[in-house]
């Protein structure tokens, strides 16, 4: 079985926390696609000076855009699932308990395509590894999204998908909230907007939050390390009107 982690986050480019080596050790970077999928900032992290992270979106609407990796290994059995979720989860939650899949505040979730004889005999082995529901993963451990799609509609070339999920504020916050929360602080959590950015895990709100920290031009908005960013969504605010 062909297995890839959806990265919707700082999973694809934190240096801290063991991320590197968890990347470098389980997963093939040179083969990462871009796909489509529901995402947004939804969660005020405790963590990031409470300035919001990703999560999966609520609506469904495959919108946004993530980063579909590889694993290295093939995967020969439910074993083999297993423990690439745990380092999944080990990599999102560094002082997780060795076996562990989830918390309180998000989970790993299995997304099968459905279209394999093997799929569904997996799928039945998998949920009974249950975990309490943080959206979109049920109970059941399964992750309920559209299989994604890369930017050019066609159906990403895996055989089961791994992600890890964290629960979503209520309300979900606004584009400008989101902002201020990056502009009302000044340790460096924007990097957090401008690296995914840079690495191409977008939001549809991606343009109204760059706006609204344009018109408050915070400080740390010269940074050099953040241009390459800045040039992406500056030109794409001017196509946009």
């Amino acid at each position: 079985m062909r297995a890839g982690i959806l990265i919707i986050g700082s999973l694809l480019w934190d240096e801290e926390s063991g991320r590197p080596e968890w990347r470098q050790s389980r997963l093939d970077m040179d083969c990462a696609v871009h796909v489509k999928v529901p995402i947004r900032y939804g969660r005020r992290s405790t963590k990031r000076g409470k300035t919001f992270t990703m999560t999966f979106a609520g609506d469904g609407d495959p919108s946004g855009q993530g980063v579909l990796v590889p694993c290295r290994a093939n995967l020969s059995d439910i074993a083999a699932l297993a423990a690439e979720a745990e380092a999944l989860w080990k990599a999102e939650h560094c002082s997780a308990k060795a076996g562990s899949i989830a918390a309180a505040w998000g989970c790993v979730g299995a997304l099968f395509p459905g279209n394999l004889a093997t799929s569904a005999d997996w799928s039945r082995s998998w949920v009974e590894r249950k975990v309490s529901p943080i959206p979109p993963v049920g109970s059941n451990g399964l992750l309920s999204i559209r299989w994604p799609s890369m930017v050019d509609g066609t159906a990403a070339g895996m055989d089961v998908v791994l992600a890890a999920a964290t629960k979503g504020d209520v309300p979900s916050p606004d584009p400008k909230s989101i902002a201020e929360g990056w502009t009302g602080q000044d340790d460096g959590n924007e990097q957090y907007f401008f690296q995914n950015v840079k690495h191409g895990i977008r939001t549809p709100d991606d343009l109204a939050i760059w706006r609204r920290i344009e018109e408050i031009q915070p400080g740390w908005l010269q940074r050099e390390k953040y241009a390459g960013a800045v040039s992406i969504l500056s030109a794409e605010c001017r196509s946009d009107r």
